[in-house]
């Protein structure tokens, strides 16, 4: 039986990708959901033919500051807690997006029904450095990915053409995709960044939109109680953070001159 979806994003996505370039407000994202894709098992990004190489237009971007968190860390990796009693994974999103799970105990294993024991602050502290560990290990990797969704070569030999994608058949032929980092720096920064807001215990209004009454004050409650064990995981996250060259920024690079 063929495989529907290889067919969708090898042979009909690429070619409606570069159709719909020149269209303004299309997007390889929209594109994709579209199709029926699965954005976030396929790592889509724009070819070197719709990236608009040299237009400063489309080359400006906004402040990472300024990006909202649902976008700044939308690919990032979602991070899994295990209960140690009864071996459920499940994913934690936060105080307000888990707030089922979360009493003033701590957290509690959703699987109520067999379990519903309270996750320990060592373990759970334990599965976040374990975390940050295999993004860490991923970023030293240095894996290289061809950013044409035709193409999907993944190596972590740099050609002698720089950036240019040598091809399925490493000849630099059949592909005229860039290569690009797997993990780069921005994308570690903001995993990093993913994981200590995370620990956030005050909740923004928006972030309280749509909760009712009974559920925000339990928000605050929890909340509260839960401090303490929030800031732990915090200080963890934060002490990968400050080893980070991108919390830094180098004085003498921007001021220099008037040191001459």
């Amino acid at each position: 039986m063929p495989d529907i979806d290889w067919y969708l994003y090898k042979q009909i996505f690429p070619p409606i990708e570069r159709l719909c370039a020149p269209l303004p407000g299309t997007d390889a994202v929209q594109l994709a959901e579209c199709l029926g894709l699965d954005t976030r098992k396929y790592s889509i990004g724009h070819s070197s033919s719709s990236a608009g190489a040299g237009n400063p237009i489309q080359d400006m971007c906004p402040l990472e500051s300024q990006i909202p968190d649902a976008i700044r860390f939308e690919k990032c990796t979602r991070f899994s807690l295990r209960c140690r009693h009864c071996k459920h994974s499940f994913t934690f999103e936060g105080l307000i997006p888990n707030l089922k799970e979360m009493e003033v105990e701590g957290i509690i294993c959703p699987n109520r029904e067999v379990c519903g024991k309270v996750l320990s602050t060592l373990g759970v502290t334990a599965q976040l450095e374990h975390a940050i560990r295999v993004a860490t290990a991923k970023y030293y990797d240095s894996y290289l990915v061809c950013d044409d969704p035709s193409c999907g070569n993944r190596t972590r030999q740099m050609s002698v053409y720089g950036h240019r994608c040598l091809g399925p058949r490493g000849r630099a032929e059949g592909c005229l995709g860039r290569m690009r980092y797997e993990m780069g720096e921005r994308e570690m920064y903001n995993q990093l960044l993913y994981f200590r807001n995370l620990w956030k215990v005050e909740a923004d209004a928006k972030d309280m939109k749509g909760l009712t009454e009974e559920e925000r004050e339990k928000c605050k409650v929890v909340g509260e109680r839960n401090r303490e064990r929030f800031e732990t995981c915090q200080r963890v996250v934060e002490a990968y953070l400050a080893k980070c060259g991108r919390v830094w920024v180098q004085m003498d690079g921007l001021f220099g001159f008037m040191l001459k």
